[in-house]
């Protein structure tokens, strides 16, 4: 039986928000407002998978390093988490395609395409914080449970995030850029060492091990892709 789909409760962090505005005021090349933009159609595709699949969500809450959305309720099976994240990257390429018959024409056009197929790329990766490791481990749990899908995604996560980390700093070292990149990185170890967010509510970014041998077997047969 589906949850009633409710309109989520949007918390938005006031840093972030000052940031936001500020980097919009000062920034005369268009790229915040395309990135702004980008995020937007990107969480909207969550918030669209979640109306369609008839998810009840508690929270939408807006960061400096993006979004976490929170399910109400008991957990979903593997099918309908793993399609709820892959609306967001899904949506990102979507934007990116009708954006770019526009380009040429104006230069917000093309920031805007660059920018959503860069988020809708960086989403695919498989790590937990982001929408390609929520989907990698509802594929795996799906198939061989949570406990080793939690360990494969956990080391996949840290893998990536070092290689990630590894090429900010050569390119700080050898070509004296990338210290964007390297903050980048940084505040995904961050964010991944953190752990859970601590207000009770599941999120798409929450930790992986907390997921246990119970869990599996509440969820049944209906999880598997």
């Amino acid at each position: 039986m589906k949850r009633k789909p409710t309109f989520p409760r949007l918390r938005i962090d006031p840093i972030a928000a000052a940031v936001s505005i500020g980097l919009l005021i000062t920034d005369h090349t268009g790229l915040c407002a395309a990135l702004l933009i980008a995020a937007g159609v990107h969480e909207a595709g969550h918030l669209i998978a979640a109306r369609m699949l008839g998810v009840a969500l508690s929270e939408l809450r807006l960061g400096l390093l993006g979004a976490r959305i929170g399910t109400r309720g008991g957990l979903l099976p593997y099918r309908t988490e793993w399609l709820l994240a892959a609306a967001g990257p899904f949506a990102s390429v979507v934007l990116a395609a009708l954006v770019a018959p526009l380009r040429q024409g104006t230069e917000l056009a093309m920031q805007i395409c660059a920018v959503s197929l860069l988020l809708g790329a960086l989403n695919l990766l498989p790590v937990e914080t982001f929408d390609g490791g929520r989907m990698a481990y509802c594929a795996l749990a799906g198939w061989f449970g949570a406990v080793t899908a939690a360990k494969v995604c956990r080391f996949l996560s840290f893998g990536v995030l070092f290689l990630l980390w590894s090429v900010s700093v050569y390119l700080l070292l050898r070509a004296g850029s990338g210290i964007s990149w390297l903050g980048f990185s940084m505040s995904l170890f961050g964010r991944f060492f953190g752990g859970a967010d601590g207000s009770g509510n599941r999120t798409f970014s929450e930790n992986f091990g907390e997921k246990t041998r119970k869990t599996e077997q509440n969820r049944g047969k209906t999880g598997k892709l």
